[in-house]
């Protein structure tokens, strides 16, 4: 998807997407070559912060990496 046809959302998103760290929090992740759905640009005090979106239906259980 062209990055000018992607949403953007300040301060709140729809339920349906998740931050890489919402969908961690969850024990999730995105799937493989899972294009991000949307960006999400939070601000707070002088901070602020863009980051992609995920749709959670398309998220996968996160992988736990095995300890050698």
């Amino acid at each position: 998807m062209p990055k000018e046809n992607i949403p953007t959302y300040h301060q709140t998103h729809p339920s349906d997407l998740a931050t890489i760290d919402d969908l961690k929090r969850e024990g999730l992740q995105p799937a493989d070559e899972q294009p991000v759905a949307a960006l999400f640009n939070l601000r707070q005090g002088d901070t602020e912060r863009l980051t992609g979106l995920f749709r959670r239906a398309d998220a996968v259980p996160l992988h736990v990496k095995e300890q050698t």
